[in-house]
């Protein structure tokens, strides 16, 4: 499970409008410089960056399974979809998926996903509440293998076929997604992935990610 993670931002006021009022989530931490909000299981938090550099991130959350079209109903008058072929819901065979994909303020990647294998169905009204948890986060690095390496060495371990382009690490509840730095982001205009200022915490590892530094992996147990 993703617990936490930690981002840069260039918006810091707008970003925060965005999660607090337009997506409903609540803040629990607040400074001059960041803020945190939550989504069910995981938490989000942006921090200031400097006004020179534009950070994009790509990052999902899971939905209820059989809630897809009533997301895209409560998403649709609070953001622009990003469309795959004149369509708004994307599916995913290999992965028995359905997403819907949006920009924030800061031009990150949002997705909403229904994983129809994981047993959380639900009756209730579409609501903020109905963001899970932070499902996926993407990680771009020199070499996707080589990372899966480093997070497998601490239990997360690969998930479905991999190359040193692709790999998720993890499980349906939370996923890790290496990608080759440089490679486009799926579903965005042209915007390559590149490794800016991020941290993530899951149960078992915190991962951090620098363009500098390069990528970390510690073991929390």
């Amino acid at each position: 499970m993703i617990r936490e993670v930690e981002m840069q931002t260039h918006s810091l006021k707008e970003m925060k409008d965005f999660y607090e009022n337009t997506l409903g989530l609540a803040v629990f931490q607040e400074h001059r410089a960041s803020f945190s909000v939550r989504a069910g299981e995981s938490s989000l938090t942006f921090n200031e960056s400097n006004p020179s550099r534009q950070p994009k991130y790509h990052f999902a959350f899971n939905i209820p399974e059989n809630q897809i079209n009533e997301a895209l109903r409560w998403i649709t008058p609070k953001v622009s979809i990003i469309p795959s072929e004149g369509q708004k819901v994307v599916h995913f065979e290999s992965w028995n998926a359905d997403s819907i994909y949006f920009y924030d303020p800061a031009g990150n990647i949002v997705e909403l996903i229904a994983r129809h294998n994981l047993n959380n169905s639900a009756n209730e009204a579409f609501s903020p509440a109905s963001l899970l948890c932070v499902s996926e986060i993407g990680l771009p690095v020199p070499d996707a293998e080589e990372a899966l390496l480093k997070l497998s060495r601490v239990g997360i371990v690969p998930w479905q076929d991999y190359s040193n382009q692709f790999a998720a690490a993890g499980d349906e509840h939370g996923l890790i997604i290496a990608v080759k730095q440089g490679r486009v982001w799926f579903m965005s205009d042209q915007e390559e992935a590149y490794p800016h200022p991020l941290t993530i915490r899951t149960d078992v590892c915190e991962v951090t990610l620098d363009a500098s530094e390069g990528l970390k992996v510690r073991g929390l147990r």
